[in-house]
């Protein structure tokens, strides 16, 4: 069966299991900069798990692109690899266990025909936190596997979560392929180290899906409480499942690599099999292509940080398999990316929209690295002739990689090929003396300052009027650290340098031998540097050049530019003149403010601020710059930032004579062209701190389009007239539902009263201590614990109340122990114990704490175990 036939069928079978099919989320991470890359098919769910965002639908499915560079280093085996897709089902607080378990058989038996009996099962084994999940072991038997066939795993191996201190989690479960016994090393009925997830069960068991249950929330003490809503997320690799139902033990041997590694054996003759050292590098070549294709489609570029960094390691990586051993030049590397946008387009259609950008960054960073690997391996070579022993020094490695740009991971291959080790702690010391002697003379720009420190440069800056101007190189110098980038300055130069909150221009410098990308420009006193990439050629001093802004970037900078000032302005006028600026931002995407202001900004205010700024673009009011004396400049009332420095002549911006600043930045020609204008967010950030984003342009008409379309959608499913009575809507439908509750818990309430006196009455004494447990009718754990608390000032004196319920389902205890009694047993131990009968957790503190399960039939039981702990312990016949 074909990979994209598998990929069909798993969508289609959960679509009709009413499960909505979402797109792939891109590999960079959305507004999440704590994550590289995108890693799992979950990342996209999280706020629906985390209650952050309400799903459109409770069901979901997907195949997301994911990219893993913790095994990076070990790609090039038969089974390790960069970027997989994986295949996901997910519920939020729909469906759980049960429907997962089935649903995952039914694909696997039915949808794949696979033999059942090639199936095999792990669940959680349970520990002092948490139970054994024997509800998973229960649904599994029920849909056919032996008992036999499921074995039970530690948390390090079957648990999921929290992704921080606190936050869900749950068991997982795993389902594995059986290649068979002749590839087994022992009988895993006999030993579980041979069995599925054991330690000698890799060469006979596939992990091919994994089903994570949401159902625990920890707590910040370590404790578990059972979630008010399940969640199922679930991931199955399409390389894994495409191996087992195309026979073969590897991916690499599936069709999801064969056209790469076909076309590298149309350039290089060399076919899988062939050898130990050629089959590693058609692995590499298999995998690095996939991944830099897709990073490139998602808008990676090669870079030195993060991210970028990786794009470029895979680039290089590859570059020295395909060029170091087969002789491939970089048009037959950037041809072996091109072949995966050929096989795979089809169904990830970014590829195609790339397939020129995908062949010019790989094609281009091969050709940089080709020159690179040239030089250093010859030096390499030369060391390790020199070479005494099997250790190669760390401050050689440095310095091939510092002063050579080789990178250290290729010196580390290359090494380990040839059985020598690298002294790491070496190359650590010697990369951290380069770092302090780099903190200590140059610091954040000073680099790129310090490029042409020295020199009489005479540039001119003439952004302001020309976008592109022809010009001439004065100054160039490499980028230290930085491969194929330089540092240069222009005679006139039409790039705006990082300053006064704008970021830099970007665009492109030309000339008839090449052309560099620009990616940064550097203010330098008189003059700019500029940070670029080369494209193409190679730039001397004295080259007449073109250089040209990226227009459409410096029109959105300027919008929101000019909208800082009216934003200034109308805070001023709404608030009062109280407000200072505290800092801002000016990028492309969006605008940010800071300002002090000691008073509590109302809604009303906010509307009002954004209404003057409306206002005033909607005016087309015209802006003007001008330079003048800072003595004028004061006499007119420009605004001024405190603590800047500024010299005898002085910019003005001006907007029709309302608002005046001295500023250094580009801006529209009238207010009109800012477009739209939309405030999304105005936050405290300390005692008299606030911080105001806005969006303008087309980034506010797409915020503003997506806003009316969810308030549309609303109006209709409520069957309103039109958008504008949906908060008459929302706040009848909010009365209705607090009145709907408040009889409710007056209901349950008065039923649970009057159970109360019932439990009273039947308080059994145990060695000084009364003790009352019993099931109460209650609408939540609020109305829960009042009850625990009725029943202990009924009582009286030393008490230990332990009351259970049926909450939305779910099974839960709370404890309420006097103080006395807590010094003898703690109600957080008690209910901790109980609650594994329940198939849950819990705990707390000594005198009050919590507990829950799903399994709402064994409650009397859970209440017989507290009977028994409490009996126990208060009687003296404990441990």
């Amino acid at each position: 069966m074909k990979s994209a036939e598998i990929r069909r069928r798993f969508l289609d079978f959960f679509a009709e299991r009413d499960h909505r099919i979402y797109p792939s989320s891109s590999l960079i991470p959305h507004d999440d900069p704590t994550v590289l890359l995108t890693t799992a098919g979950v990342q996209q769910f999280i706020p629906y798990f985390l209650g952050q965002e309400k799903p459109p639908h409770p069901r979901a499915a997907s195949v997301q692109k994911c990219f893993r560079t913790q095994d990076l280093e070990e790609v090039g085996d038969p089974s390790h690899l960069t970027f997989f897709e994986m295949l996901g089902n997910f519920s939020f607080g729909d469906y759980f266990k049960k429907e997962a378990i089935r649903w995952a058989w039914e694909f696997l038996t039915g949808g794949l025909g696979i033999p059942p009996e090639r199936l095999w099962v792990t669940i959680f084994e349970g520990d002092e936190d948490a139970p054994e999940d024997l509800e998973a072991k229960r649904f599994w038997m029920e849909v056919g596997v032996p008992e036999h066939k499921i074995f039970g795993l530690p948390k390090s191996e079957n648990w999921w979560g929290p992704a921080g201190e606190t936050g869900p989690c749950g068991p997982c479960s795993e389902i594995y392929y059986d290649y068979g016994e002749e590839f087994g090393r022992g009988d895993p009925r006999r030993d579980p180290r041979y069995g599925p997830g054991g330690e000698e069960g890799d060469a006979r068991f596939l992990e091919v899906w994994n089903l994570v249950f949401n159902q625990y929330e920890q707590l910040r003490d370590g404790s578990l409480r059972p979630l008010e809503k399940t969640g199922i997320d679930t991931g199955m690799g399409l390389e894994r499942i495409t191996a087992v139902m195309q026979g073969v033990r590897s991916v690499y041997e599936t069709d999801l690599y064969a056209p790469v590694i076909e076309r590298a054996r149309e350039y290089t003759g060399v076919r899988l099999g062939d050898g130990e050292a050629t089959d590693r590098a058609l692995r590499i070549l298999a995998d690095h292509a996939r991944g830099m294709a897709f990073l490139i489609a998602d808008g990676v570029r090669p870079g030195n940080q993060r991210r970028e960094y990786v794009l470029r390691r895979i680039i290089r990586r590859a570059t020295r398999e395909a060029y170091g051993r087969f002789e491939l030049d970089a048009e037959k590397i950037a041809s072996l990316a091109e072949t995966v946008v050929d096989y795979m387009g089809d169904f990830w259609g970014e590829l195609r929209e790339a397939r020129e950008e995908i062949w010019r960054i790989v094609g281009s960073e091969a050709s940089r690295f080709i020159d690179i690997y040239h030089s250093g391996m010859r030096l390499l070579e030369e060391e390790i002739s020199r070479l005494e022993g099997g250790r190669f020094p760390g401050e050689v490695a440095f310095t091939l990689h510092d002063t050579y740009g080789f990178p250290v991971e290729v010196t580390r291959e290359v090494l380990a090929e040839r059985g020598i080790s690298l002294d790491e702690a070496g190359f650590r010391r010697a990369m951290e003396r380069q770092r302090e002697r780099a903190r200590e003379a140059l610091e954040g720009h000073e680099r790129a300052v310090a490029a042409f420190r020295g020199m009489e440069i005479k540039s001119r800056f003439v952004g302001y009027e020309r976008e592109q101007v022809e010009t001439r190189i004065l100054a160039v110098e490499p980028v230290p650290d930085a491969e194929g980038e330089l540092y240069l300055v222009l005679e006139e130069n039409p790039f705006y340098a990082t300053g006064g909150g704008q970021v830099a221009d970007t665009g492109w410098i030309s000339s008839e031998k090449g052309q560099l990308e620009v990616v940064d420009a550097i203010p330098a006193g008189d003059y700019q540097v500029l940070r670029a990439r080369v494209e193409r050629g190679d730039f001397r001093v004295g080259d007449e050049v073109v250089a040209s802004i990226n227009r459409v970037r410096r029109q959105q900078i300027e919008a929101n530019h000019t909208a800082t000032h009216i934003l200034h302005w109308a805070l001023r006028a709404v608030l009062g003149r109280e407000v200072v600026q505290a800092g801002s931002y000016v990028g492309p995407d969006r605008l940010r403010f800071d300002y002090r202001y000691s008073g509590r900004v109302t809604e009303e205010e906010l509307a009002r601020i954004q209404e003057l700024c409306l206002l005033k673009i909607t005016e087309n009011q015209p802006v003007r710059y001008y330079t003048t004396t800072l003595e004028e400049a004061r006499k007119l009332g420009a605004i001024m930032l405190f603590g800047e420095k500024y010299g005898e002549l002085v910019r003005v911006v001006e907007v029709d004579g309302f608002s005046r600043e001295l500023c250094g930045g580009t801006h529209v020609r009238g207010t009109a062209e800012i477009g739209a204008f939309k405030i999304i967010s105005n936050r405290k950030h300390g005692a008299d701190l606030y911080r105001i984003e806005v969006l303008t342009g087309r980034e506010a008409l797409y915020y503003l389009t997506r806003a009316t379309e969810t308030a549309e959608h609303l109006a209709a499913e409520l069957r309103l007239s039109g958008v504008e009575e949906l908060p008459g809507a929302v706040d009848a439908l909010r009365e209705e539902l607090r009145e709907v509750r408040e009889e409710l818990r007056r209901q349950m309430l008065e039923r649970g009263l009057e159970e109360v006196g019932s439990l009273v009455e039947k308080a059994e004494a145990i060695d000084g201590t009364k003790v009352v447990t019993g099931r109460v009718a209650a609408a939540d754990v609020k109305d829960l614990r009042q009850l625990s608390d009725d029943v202990r000032n009924r009582v009286g004196g030393p008490v230990a109340v332990v009351l259970a319920a049926d909450l939305d389902g779910k099974a839960v205890l709370v404890a309420n122990f006097h103080p006395e009694v807590s010094k003898r047993v703690k109600a957080g131990d008690v209910v901790r114990e109980a609650a594994g009968v329940l198939g849950g957790g819990g705990g707390g503190s000594p005198t009050m704490a919590q507990a829950g399960g799903g399994n709402l039939e064994a409650i009397p039981a859970a209440l017989e175990r507290v009977r028994q702990i409490l009996s126990r312990e208060l009687s003296g016949r404990g441990g």
